[in-house]
Parts: C-alpha cells; sequence; structure tokens
C-alpha cells in the first residue's frame, strides 16, 4: 500500500531540509577550515581577522560581522576586522570605554567577560532609531553611527573571544531580519570565534617571540657598545636610539645631573621646541621628581595633570611643579605627548640622571615594560660608570707617566749634566797640566752633551706621542743610539737601513725594544761595545742587538728587572719574533724579525736579512 501523497511531500521536505543543512554543516566545516589553513600557512593576521569574519558572516547568514578587541590598559575598545559596515563604522575605529557604557555597549562588555554569547532583537523600525535619537546621553558622533547600524539591521549576536582565559574582545554579527538564534547557530559562531582565538594566540606567541629576540639583541649590542672605546656620548645615543626602538615610544631622552641642575644628554624623537640648552631642576617636573625621589614617575596621560602652583604645594592631585620659565616649555611638550615615563639613573644610593620615554597617545605601563625600563636605565649606569672608570684609569696613567719621566729625566740627563758639570770645572786645571789628557776629556764632555740633547729628545717624544708616530724610524734609532752613549760612553756600532714606510704599530714596536735592549745593557751587561743592525721596508723588518758584556744564562729570561717578556710581548703584538741568546762571559744577542702576513719575504723579493 503506498503511502499517503500528503505524506510523501512531508517526508520530501523533511529529506530537504536534512540535506540543507547537511550542506550548511559541511560549507561550515569548510570555511573553518579555511581559517586552520591559513593560520598554519602564517598569513599576515590582519588579512586572516578580515577573511575569518567575511567567512563567519556567511555561513552565519549575517548581513556584517565585527571583530572587536578590549584593550584593558589602555580602556578602549578597538575594531579589529569587519565586514559588511561600509558607511557605518571607520576601519580600525578606536572607542573609550566610557563612550561604549554611554553608547549601551557597557552589557555587551559585561557579558562577554562572563563568558556569555549575548543576542537581541531590536525593537521594530523605526521605533528604534528614534530611540536613539531621543538619548540625550549619547554624543553626537556616536548616535549617527548608531543610527546608521539601527536602520540597517534589526538583530545582533555578539560571542567572546579568549586568549589564554583571559578576554580579548567580541565579534558580533549583525542580521537584516529578526532572528530565532537557533542552537546550531550560536554554537557556529563559538566555534567561528575559538578558530580566531587560535589564529591570535598564534600571531601573539610569535610575536612575542621576535619581540624577545630583538630585546635580547638590543641588549647584546648595547653591552658590546659599552665595552667598545667609543666616547660616553655615543653610547648614551646608542642606549637610547635602542630603548625608543624596543619599547615603541615616540621619543627616548637621556638627562644627566650635576648638582641641582639637569640638561639633555641624549635624545632619540623629536621634540616639539629645541630642549638641548634648557636646564631644569633637581625635584621640578616629571624628571627633577624621579631624580630627587629615586623612583620611577608615571604620567599615563597628561590632560588628567595638574601643576601644582608651587613646590611646596606638590599633591596626589597637583604632582608636578615647574617654575614659570619652564611653563609655557612644558606646555609645548604637552601638545603633543600625552603620556610620560621617567626612571633614575642610580647606582648605590648616587643619582647620574634619568631616562624618560614619551608617548603621543595615553599609555599605560605593563610590568613587562617596567622591567625592560630598569635593565636600559642599569645599562646607562654601566655606561656613565665605565667612562668615569676610564677617566680615572687614564688619569693614574697620566700620573705614572708623568712619574716615570721624572725618573727618567733624572736617571739620565740630569746625571750626564752633573758629570757634564765636573769635567768642564776641571778641564782648565788639566789643560794646563796635560793637554792631551784634556783633549780626550773634551771629547767626552761633547759626547755626554750629545747623549744629554737625545735624551731629551726622547722623552720630549714620551711627552708629545704624535712627534713619536710622525718621526722616521731611522732618526729615532739614532736619538736612542746617541742618548746610550752619551750616558754610558759605550760605543755602538750600527748599521741601518730602510727602504720604505714602515708600519706605524710595527715602528713603535722596534723603538720601544731598542730602548728596552740597550737600557738593559746599560744597567747589566757591562760591555765594552754594542753592534746594531736593523734592515727594513713596508713588507718585513729585521733587527739585530748584540754585546760583548757578561752575559747571563737562558734560565734568567724572566728574571725581574731584565725586560726581556716586555719585549717579546711587544714582538707578538704585530705579529713578530724575538729571538734572545746569551751564555755566560759571552755577551748577549737580541733578534727581532716581522714579515707582513700577505708577504713572505723570500716570496716578495725583499731582502730584509
Amino acid at each position: 500500500m503506498r503511502p499517503p501523497r500528503d505524506g510523501q511531500r512531508e517526508l520530501k521536505r523533511t529529506f530537504q531540509a536534512q540535506f540543507k543543512q547537511l550542506e550548511a554543516r559541511i560549507a561550515s566545516a569548510e570555511s573553518l577550515q579555511e581559517i586552520i589553513r591559513m593560520i598554519n600557512a602564517q598569513v599576515p593576521l590582519d588579512k586572516l581577522l578580515h577573511r575569518a569574519v567575511q567567512l563567519a558572516a556567511h555561513r552565519q547568514g549575517a548581513g556584517a560581522c565585527v571583530l572587536h578587541q578590549f584593550d584593558m590598559k589602555n580602556e578602549v575598545v578597538v575594531q579589529v576586522a569587519s565586514f559588511g559596515m561600509e558607511g557605518i563604522f571607520q576601519d580600525k575605529l578606536t572607542r573609550p570605554f566610557s563612550q561604549l557604557t554611554i553608547s549601551g555597549g557597557g552589557g555587551y562588555l559585561e557579558a562577554l567577560e562572563r563568558h556569555i554569547p549575548i543576542y537581541q532583537n531590536y525593537p521594530p523600525y523605526p521605533e528604534r532609531v528614534v530611540e536613539i535619537k531621543n538619548d540625550p546621553h549619547i554624543p553626537d558622533a556616536i548616535k549617527a553611527e548608531r543610527i546608521a547600524l539601527r536602520t540597517r539591521y534589526a538583530a545582533s549576536f555578539a560571542v567572546p573571544i579568549y586568549l589564554q582565559n583571559v578576554l580579548y574582545g567580541g565579534m558580533v554579527f549583525y542580521y537584516r531580519e529578526p532572528q530565532q538564534f537557533r542552537e546550531d547557530q550560536i554554537q557556529l559562531g563559538l566555534a567561528f570565534g575559538e578558530q580566531i582565538s587560535v589564529a591570535l594566540q598564534n600571531a601573539y606567541l610569535v610575536k612575542e617571540m621576535e619581540q624577545r629576540q630583538r630585546v635580547a639583541e638590543g641588549f647584546r649590542d648595547i653591552v658590546r657598545k659599552i665595552n667598545s672605546t667609543e666616547s660616553l656620548q655615543e653610547v648614551l645615543n646608542f642606549i637610547v636610539e635602542k630603548t625608543e626602538d624596543i619599547l615603541e615610544c615616540q621619543c627616548a631622552a637621556l638627562y644627566t645631573c650635576e648638582g641641582r641642575d639637569i640638561q639633555l644628554q641624549a635624545l632619540r624623537g623629536t621634540f616639539p621646541v629645541d630642549v638641548s640648552t634648557v636646564v631644569t631642576h633637581y625635584g621640578e617636573g616629571v624628571i627633577g621628581r624621579a631624580i630627587a625621589e629615586k623612583r620611577q614617575f608615571i604620567i599615563t596621560d597628561v590632560s588628567d595633570i595638574k601643576l601644582a602652583p608651587s613646590a611646596s604645594e606638590i599633591d596626589e592631585t597637583h604632582p608636578i611643579y615647574l617654575d614659570p620659565i619652564h611653563q609655557q616649555l612644558d606646555a609645548c611638550i604637552t601638545s603633543r605627548f600625552k603620556a610620560v615615563m621617567a626612571l633614575p639613573l642610580i647606582s648605590q644610593d648616587h643619582s647620574y640622571g634619568a631616562l624618560a620615554f614619551y608617548y603621543t597617545e595615553p599609555h599605560r605601563f605593563d610590568q613587562y615594560e617596567l622591567d625592560l625600563t630598569e635593565v636600559f636605565a642599569s645599562q646607562a649606569v654601566l655606561a656613565i660608570e665605565n667612562a668615569m672608570l676610564r677617566k680615572q684609569a687614564a688619569q693614574v696613567a697620566a700620573h705614572a707617566e708623568r712619574d716615570r719621566l721624572a725618573r727618567d729625566l733624572h736617571d739620565s740627563v740630569s746625571q750626564s749634566l752633573f758629570s757634564a758639570n765636573l769635567i768642564a770645572q776641571s778641564l782648565q786645571k788639566l789643560w794646563k797640566t796635560m793637554p792631551e789628557k784634556a783633549l780626550d776629556e773634551l771629547a767626552n764632555l761633547q759626547k755626554l752633551t750629545r747623549g744629554a740633547q737625545s735624551e731629551m729628545r726622547a722623552l720630549l717624544f714620551e711627552l708629545r706621542p704624535q712627534a713619536l708616530e710622525t718621526a722616521d724610524l731611522q732618526d729615532l734609532t739614532g736619538h736612542v743610539i746617541s742618548a746610550f752613549s752619551g750616558k754610558t760612553l759605550i760605543p755602538v756600532e750600527s748599521s741601518v737601513e730602510i727602504t720604505g714606510p714602515i708600519p706605524l704599530q710595527v715602528k713603535l714596536v722596534v723603538y720601544r725594544i731598542i730602548q728596552e735592549a740597550l737600557n738593559n745593557i746599560a744597567k747589566h751587561a757591562k760591555a765594552r761595545k754594542v753592534w746594531l743592525n736593523l734592515r727594513g721596508n713596508a713588507h718585513c723588518l729585521s733587527l739585530h742587538i748584540q754585546d760583548d758584556g757578561v752575559g747571563f744564562a737562558l734560565q734568567h729570561l724572566k728574571k725581574p728587572g731584565l725586560g726581556l717578556s716586555i719585549m717579546d710581548e711587544r714582538a707578538k703584538l704585530v705579529g713578530g719574533y724575538l729571538v734572545i741568546s746569551s751564555e755566560p762571559g759571552k755577551g748577549s744577542r737580541i733578534t727581532f724579525t716581522w714579515t707582513e702576513e700577505d708577504h713572505g719575504a723570500s716570496d716578495s723579493g725583499h731582502d730584509c736579512g
């Protein structure tokens, strides 16, 4: 028996409805799969979110879909992505929470914070528009948007978006007709919300990883700069450059204080006025208070701040005092910057100044940012103290060098002049009784005075390093030999042949080795004669110094006072080789050789033997 015709029609309608539902579920699944594919392909977040809200609107049968972010730190709601809102909302629209509450969105935020999807059908048109037009609490700009929204759409449905149990925002679907809001419709909206949550979480993890890598590289670069030989000003400029980049502020500045005066030292970004020569004072303004109170001082929104009438009237509602001279300057700065944080540069209870960060929009600082600023401040302090230590070390070295030169002057030139004076006093009497002897003493007197003159030249070279660097190696060698012979009266047989420009560092090393070697001979060798042979050009050099003195056992090479290890260290600095040979009773020989790395002496045709 055939089923009734009406039953067949009903069964057909049921099958068609089920098939339509199945198709809708398949289409929804395909849309969710497309979002997953975009996440895995690391499609740029902005592009992904705009495509996701478009897919969600189509699958929900909605005329529009908007993704909001609730910025709890700055208390604003941001329209991150939208579809179907042309002519109603601007893209990337931002509204303070206060305006959201006034315009009737307070319940929306409250419901989403409780993980509750919310849906509503608006009153019939035109009543739903008249209701908004007559509400005196809604600002005109927002009123125009909501009238346009209610004119076009009759119902809405919103689902919360959470990232790791923290409310990110919400996704709102708008419908042109009133809705029944079925359970499957709500569940599908939640599913789209979860996929968007995954996309956001993935993007934030990538961004956080990149940010931490950028921070680590920034700190590493700062440490390198601190340990370099660059000036303190260059290092401080680099630190504020990195802080501006990593903290994403619009301006970063470093101030130093001397006594009660505070002045700008380094700046990255642009102030609306030139403050490079402006001096503020201890306790005044944001910078002055941070330094005086040795703590972070933060203003999240300058529009909320009122200046204190005097320094003694600073309180919670009037936290800043500026003298009349600086109030106009402050007005220029706050016309551009809406938030500022300053923190002192402190070491062992001493303040060197402050770091300050300026933002063109109100800004609430999270703990991560506060921690970063502390690290930047500590690195600035390290740079300042490093520079102070280097300056102190240079002063100590300068004092030590002056003391050494004074000793050299006393040990060499003064003694030579004293000996010359004694010879000169005896010459007159000696000339009358022993003319031949007097001539010998006169020759010695000439040697002593020439030696003293050469030693004075050598000391002048020490006092004027630039003169030492520009002098010819052959002339330098002649001065050292003349000073040695004049002081010791030991003859030096020398052969010096320089046929090309010697690299500066090699020249200085050879000069020091000759000085040290002849000084050792004068002090320890008891020699009667010295031989010196020096040959060199731009590619190779050889130095041989030999004496006929008492010599020494090679195990005494590192004996304190000989200075032989210092000569060896100098040779190694330029890639040269130093060889010392000696036996007791047979004198000693020092050989230094140097060859340019890319030019072997035998291969290049340069003879430095």
